[in-house]
């Protein structure tokens, strides 16, 4: 065997594709092996691979085991006299491997050696060529002179931007995307030092290399292009930190501790103002429109008071009603779901402004020391009413209209809608089609997943995954809506996989083909004859959940304190017992209850006989209202929601609803949630008693 390439692939097929192709044809009729190391990618690596490279070793990983530990798993089965490790996002050109296997030959001195290598737009790749980073090398690439002067010496020693990338060097490092090495070399040093999750392993490797006695080589005769970063895009770290704790892992490794410490506290430094920059930056992208409407809210409030027609108050009273409002506004969106995705409903800030003028009027009248004047909020709410709305109005008008491109970078940023369709039948390509045919309503289709792989494009888009990993789907391509299409998918198919994503922030629309969904409270948006219905679990809303919560604790406490004596009393008279049952809880999870039984086994009063469950309720194993309640199963049925001493199914005990039945129940009580409901229901149950 003449050489083996290896590959570490994470999520991105079509660069490995392109990659595999491009080296087949350098590689011609030398005796190879190609190895692809796959570390756990969703977006079906393996499918491709083994569909359309049945020649390709490929080894599947079950986890994302970093690249040097990859690396080493296609270096322990490698049988090749040469080793290359080649990242997946590269082409080469067809003279490489010739090129690099007739220059080991000539260089018998030459231990590794590495190419010329481009970027994207044909500029070279500064890391082909590199120094070991001691101090005197590492300080100026940390204060970025080695940018402002690359070609002074003193400053570009890291990168070599001071030498002519066409010139043979003997340098100290080379890049991991295209590291060429010989077979004793491996045997000799072994593999890469895992202890390099990813990046700086090429460095170590590299500095080991040298320690053995032998030469690395930067070689301009052939290159090839790497599109620098791919796999890392999809990354679920950040890569500038990781990039800096492998230096620091380097320099404790390899420098003696008067050099460790000076940068040391370099590194740490780095690490530590890009992460504080990282978080700052994330958390205004994640939160640009609500701090847009704070400004707003803010302006509107201070507009409002200079319009006060008798004195104005002091600087204390202003900041209190601004911080009041402020609050409130923000706190009632929050709570409506207006910044759950739906950042541009014109509709829901509308709703907010209503609901935060009428709660700020009633605490006006309760507190009129606290809130100095009803004018203000008049105004306030008249200028909220017009602008925030407004704007929201205005962009989409703007996108509607082609005024504002949808590729622009604000379109992307705000109007943009990266959709998923689930489904590769007849109805996603016709939702497809339409979709893609009337951009004004600003969906950006990323492409499908299905419940199997698919290993082609699907309707001119790509097959992305599947819909078991479509979690880890949406976070890598930055999903905020899917579409399911009701001939692939059954209702129950879409609520399973709505339970598995329930905490990720993503808007779920179906297109149904009848009318045998329960929509509740859904909203239709209809492109031509096509109805979107958006889904929504009013249960899962954190203040539905903590408002119910707080509903079952004082409803409990008020139970047990006001009637326990009455229901012990009645027990002692008529025979009753404690007894520990098991029951099933949410998600397939089980726990003790106390009820009480008759001591001669006779049937038993529901009510007095459930009535110790609301200490179960106290812990939160139950609520007042939920889901059946049922004995200690796991496999009898899989609830949703918490089990309840009462619940919609147990309204309709007497009609012995069947399974599919139960978990409609289940299904409409989820989306309709409200405390409205909760006591509509409870008044039911207790009028049945």
């Amino acid at each position: 065997m003449k050489i083996s390439v290896i590959i570490v692939s994470y999520n991105v097929k079509e660069f490995l594709q392109q990659s595999i192709l491009s080296l087949k044809n350098s590689l011609n009729n030398l005796e190879h092996e190609i190895i692809v190391v796959d570390n756990n990618s969703v977006d079906g690596t393996n499918e491709i691979i083994r569909y359309k490279f049945p020649e390709v070793i490929l080894i599947e990983n079950d986890t994302n085991r970093g690249f040097a530990a990859a690396c080493n798993q296609g270096l322990a089965v490698s049988k090749g006299e040469y080793l290359l490790l080649l990242n997946p996002d590269t082409m080469i050109q067809e003279d490489t491997i010739q090129t690099m296997i007739g220059f080991f030959e000539s260089m018998p001195d030459a231990g590794a050696a590495g190419c010329k290598i481009l970027n994207a737009d044909g500029t070279l790749q500064l890391a082909c060529r590199r120094s070991f980073p001691s101090p005197l090398v590492a300080l100026p690439k940390l204060l970025g002179l080695s940018r402002l002067f690359p070609k002074v010496k003193m400053f570009g020693k890291y990168n070599l931007t001071y030498a002519d990338p066409n010139e043979l060097l003997e340098v100290d490092a080379i890049s991991g995307s295209f590291l060429m090495f010989r077979r004793e070399v491996y045997e000799k040093i072994e593999g890469l030092d895992e202890d390099f999750f990813m990046y700086g392993e090429d460095l170590d490797y590299c500095y080991r290399i040298k320690e053995a006695g032998w030469k690395i080589y930067y070689v301009p005769d052939t290159k090839i292009i790497h599109y620098k970063g791919e796999s890392a895009k999809h990354a679920s770290f950040d890569n500038f930190i990781t990039f800096y704790k492998a230096m620091d892992i380097f320099v404790k490794k390899h420098f003696r501790k008067s050099h460790y410490f000076f940068l040391d506290i370099a590194f740490r430094m780095g690490i530590l103002i890009r992460g504080l920059i990282s978080l700052i930056g994330r958390y205004f992208r994640k939160h640009a429109i609500m701090m847009v409407d704070g400004a707003a809210v803010t302006a509107a409030i201070l507009f409002a008071h200079y319009l006060q027609p008798g004195p104005l108050p002091d600087f204390s009273g202003l900041i209190s009603i601004l911080m009041f409002y402020l609050l409130l506004w923000l706190g009632t969106g929050y709570a409506i779901g207006l910044y759950d995705r739906r950042e541009l409903s014109y509709s829901r800030s509308s709703i907010a402004s209503i609901i935060s003028f009428v709660t700020s009027l009633i605490f006006y009248l309760l507190f009129k020391e606290s809130i100095y004047s009803p004018n203000v909020i008049i105004w306030s709410f008249i200028i909220l009413m017009i602008f925030l709305p407004g704007w929201r109005i205005f962009l989409l008008f703007l996108q509607r209209h082609r005024i504002i491109s949808p590729k622009s970078p604000l379109s992307r940023a705000l109007l943009s809608r990266r959709t998923i369709i689930a489904g590769t039948g007849k109805e996603g390509e016709r939702i497809a089609k339409k979709l893609q045919s009337h951009i004004e309503h600003g969906f950006e289709i990323l492409g499908f997943v299905d419940k199997e792989f698919a290993v082609k494009n699907t309707f001119g888009f790509p097959f992305l995954g599947v819909v078991d990993d479509l979690r880890e789907l949406i976070r890598i391509h930055n999903v905020t809506e899917i579409i399911f299409t009701t001939d692939q998918f059954s209702n129950d198919d879409i609520l399973n996989i709505l339970d598995q994503i329930q905490k990720v922030r993503i808007i779920i629309k179906i297109v149904p083909r009848h009318l045998d969904y329960i929509i509740g409270k859904s909203s239709v948006e209809k492109i031509e004859d096509i109805p979107l219905i958006e889904l929504e679990y009013n249960l899962f809303r954190i203040a539905n959940r903590f408002s119910k919560r707080i509903f079952d604790i004082v409803v409990a406490i008020s139970g047990l304190v006001v009637l326990s004596p009455i229901i012990i009393t009645y027990g002692y008279l008529y025979g009753y017992r404690f007894c520990k049952m098991k029951y099933l809880g949410k998600e397939g999870t089980l726990f003790s209850g106390l009820i009480l039984k008759k001591r001669n086994g006779n049937h038993a009063r529901k009510t007095v006989e459930r009535f110790p469950l609301l200490l179960s309720i106290l812990k939160g194993d139950m609520s007042i209202v939920g889901s059946e309640l049922l004995s200690a199963n796991p496999h009898i049925r899989r609830l949703r929601c918490k089990p309840g001493l009462t619940g919609l199914f147990q309204l309709q005990e007497t009609h012995r609803p069947d399974e599919i039945d139960k978990q409609n129940y289940e299904y409409y009580y989820m989306q309709n949630h409200s405390l409205f409901l909760d006591v509509e229901i409870i008044l039911k149950a207790l009028l049945n008693i």
